[in-house]
């Protein structure tokens, strides 16, 4: 009679299948810190830059619409017949294509 029975060895099996699991989770952890850094380093960049710029644009914009505000102002005291009249028509306006639009 012959023997049908398979003999192996599955403890070696199950160490090196742990070994393996260790070393690619180790690889894995320290890919995921690389570029948890990398991700933290770029925004604190870009959030740098977004400061910058808005700082840039708000200087400018203080600047360009101060005398704008300033003209206007003495405008709306030299005449504010013009004002009130101008102030009505563009109201007008606005009220009649608001009105339209909410006609369809």
């Amino acid at each position: 009679m012959t023997d049908a029975t398979i003999k192996t060895d599955l403890a070696g099996d199950a160490n090196a299948a742990k070994a393996s699991a260790k070393k690619t989770a180790a690889k894995a952890t320290a890919a995921v810190k690389k570029a948890a850094a990398t991700i933290a380093e770029t925004t604190a960049e870009k959030t740098q830059v977004a400061r910058e710029y808005v700082h840039d644009k708000t200087d400018a914009a203080v600047a360009w619409s101060k005398p704008k505000a300033e003209a206007a102002h003495k405008a709306a005291e030299e005449h504010p017949l013009a004002l009130a009249l101008g102030t009505f028509v563009a109201g007008a306006v606005f009220g009649f294509l608001l009105a339209r639009n909410f006609d369809r």
